[in-house]
């Protein structure tokens, strides 16, 4: 951490530790009996009884101790002297502690969240040998000794299992002699580790220097891939073998997600190798309902194998996720309605995306998540799209990306490539907060950070669901239709958008499954949308019951094939299990439909409007 500029770290008292998280410690509280891993980050003023402090820290297993605000000698000369006697980590830090509460202590959970990462592709390669060699030990102590530029010597019960390079056990005679040592010197200087595989089987590596914790772990790594390629029961039912691989999957599909192809090919070739190797894919969603998910999971992996890569949704826990590159001979798509059939007495439901090239499968997860939404309204309760579905944008007249490009302008014109961030954020927009981060593998506290950033950008309030609303009608436009440069967009407004004939007949068509229904529920679902998703307050309004007005709404979602309800953030019986899709659709149908004189929903920009009933004003921002 130290070599990053954006921590101001420097050593005072080195040790090499692995750092999980960042903690703070003030003046008027202890930081937390879990400190395991942690840089505890602190102002010289609050330090005191520094001994005691070093002695607990050391004891909770924290990782160690940075002074803030570039503290002189002086000030922190006891604290020193206690690190030195106790070898435990102490540096300084340049940067205040209020930059490290408000943004640097997260950045150092980010960090982990890349050395994961990193070491989940190491993994792969590792046990990737045991699926794809014939001398599984000889190529993993190879690979080993090549990350490590080490001399790697696996010994069993009966002799040397393997040598790299070949003269290794004589070089290592002596640590091959005592094996009870975990740590030795050789005779030319190499320092010489020792990890027991089992009973009378051991791995040693040898290397110039003392090796680091990121060393260390990937020679766990490898004793880990020995072990199961060594045990003498089928790897394949082995629980911590199975265990592993789902981990690398479910990285593949993270990396997958943020659009990073070229490491999630890396982090499959030691799984299964060439099944990203496309340059297009589909994604499915399998809503397990009342089957149990893992008895589907272990059907969906039978049944496509390793032409697919299957996980486990890490946010919804009756979803499972398929991600099938395009390759010949592929009928994945015949495979997973089967599944639907098999499954059948248990309402399990299937959505699929149409095919995207392989650095969309974020789209195309969010495609097959609205054809999700429709399947579980179909009598099949299958909904597979082989081409996108024409929508909104494709409706939408030329001034519309204009709009677009002038209400996202103060983030499209930051230096850092503001497109990226915006794709970044949808994401976090179309789900809650904690689905997203699960989704993506990225911590809630940076997917929250990036909308409020965004938001605060374009001055609107992401606590609202209009504003949420708009902002992610805008980054949808942005992305889809033919570019505008930023600036050209003042002058169009939503409201001439909105009220485009074309967006109008879009409307209409989207509205007219309602029209036949007796409780009139589009005034019910205007009104709700008029009254920001507030029931309540559609029900005092209307003149009747809160529940009439959840059955109205419930009601419209099969008509209209999309969640409403369960989808606003307010809801929290529905805890963050749906999208935002469907409110947005139904907001700008109600909005392009309004009768003449009617009140439009209060989207960010627009003009006031009257509100019937209501004696004034809609709120404008």
């Amino acid at each position: 951490m130290s070599a990053i500029p954006e921590f101001g770290l420097n050593p005072v008292v080195g040790a090499d530790r692995e750092v999980h998280r960042a903690l703070i410690l003030s003046g008027r509280e202890w930081i937390g009996a879990d400190i395991a891993n942690a840089l505890i980050v602190a102002n010289a003023a609050n330090l005191q009884v520094v001994d005691r402090l070093l002695a607990t820290l050391a004891a909770g297993g924290a990782a160690g101790i940075a002074v803030a605000e570039a503290p002189d000698e002086a000030s922190i000369a006891a604290l020193r002297r206690a690190a030195e006697h106790r070898g435990f980590p102490l540096l300084t830090s340049t940067r205040p502690l209020s930059a490290w509460r408000s943004g640097l202590a997260q950045s150092v959970l980010d960090l982990g969240a890349d050395r994961a990462r990193r070491h989940a592709a190491r993994l792969a390669e590792l046990i990737g040998q045991l699926k794809t060699c014939h001398d599984a030990v000889g190529a993993i102590s190879r690979l080993l000794a090549d990350e490590l530029d080490a001399e790697v010597v696996v010994r069993g019960a009966d002799g040397i299992l393997a040598a790299v390079p070949p003269a290794a056990p004589l070089t290592l005679a002596s640590v091959i002699q005592r094996p009870d040592r975990p740590l030795q010197t050789t005779p030319a200087g190499l320092f010489a580790g020792t990890v027991h595989l089992s009973a009378d089987q051991v791995l040693i590596v040898a290397t110039k220097e003392p090796a680091g914790r990121a060393d260390r772990e990937i020679v766990q790594h490898a004793a880990t891939a020995l072990t199961f390629a060594l045990a003498p029961r089928p790897r394949q039912t082995d629980t911590a073998l199975t265990t592993a691989v789902r981990g690398i999957r479910l990285s593949a599909f993270q990396l997958l997600m943020t659009g990073s192809t070229t490491h999630a090919r890396r982090v499959m070739a030691g799984v299964t190798p060439g099944l990203l190797d496309s340059e297009s894919a589909r994604v499915f969603v399998v809503d397990c309902a009342r089957a149990d998910r893992d008895t589907v999971m272990a059907e969906v992996e039978r049944s496509l194998h390793d032409r697919a890569l299957a996980i486990r949704c890490p946010a919804y826990h009756e979803h499972v996720i398929v991600v099938v590159p395009e390759h010949p001979g592929t009928d994945a798509e015949r495979e997973l309605r089967a599944l639907r059939q098999a499954f059948g007495t248990a309402d399990v439901a299937v959505g699929g995306s149409p095919v995207h090239p392989l650095e969309g499968v974020g789209d195309a997860y969010g495609e097959a998540a609205d054809a999700l939404s429709r399947a579980v309204h179909h009598p099949e309760r299958t909904v597979i799209t082989s081409s996108r579905t024409p929508g909104l944008v494709d409706v939408l007249p030329d001034a519309a990306r204009a709009w677009a490009a002038g209400f996202l302008e103060p983030i499209l014109s930051l230096p850092r490539a503001g497109q990226q961030i915006l794709e970044a954020t949808a994401m976090a927009l179309e789900f809650r907060t904690s689905a997203a981060a699960r989704i993506i593998g990225v911590h809630r506290n940076t997917i929250a950070r990036r909308v409020n950033h965004v938001c605060a950008e374009i001055g609107i309030d992401p606590d609202r669901t209009l504003d949420r609303i708009t902002l992610s009608l805008a980054i949808q436009i942005v992305g889809t239709l033919p570019s505008t440069p930023p600036g050209q967009g003042s002058e169009v407004s939503l409201h001439g958008v909105l009220s485009h004939p074309q967006v109008r007949g879009w409307a209409d068509r989207t509205l007219r499954p309602l029209a036949d229904d007796r409780r009139d529920l589009i005034r019910t679902l205007r009104t709700w949308v008029l009254t920001e998703f507030n029931a309540d307050a559609t029900a005092a309004r209307l003149g009747i019951a809160t529940k009439t007005v959840r059955a109205h709404i419930h009601a419209a979602e099969p008509l209209l094939a999309k969640d409403l309800i369960t989808g606003l953030p307010q809801d929290v019986a529905e805890e963050g299990e749906q999208r935002l899709s469907g409110l947005r659709t139904l907001t700008v149908a109600l909005y392009a439909t309004t009768p003449p004189g009617g009140a439009h929903p209060a989207l960010p920009g627009d003009p006031p409007r009257p509100v019937p009933g209501a004696g004034g004003f809609a709120a404008s921002r």
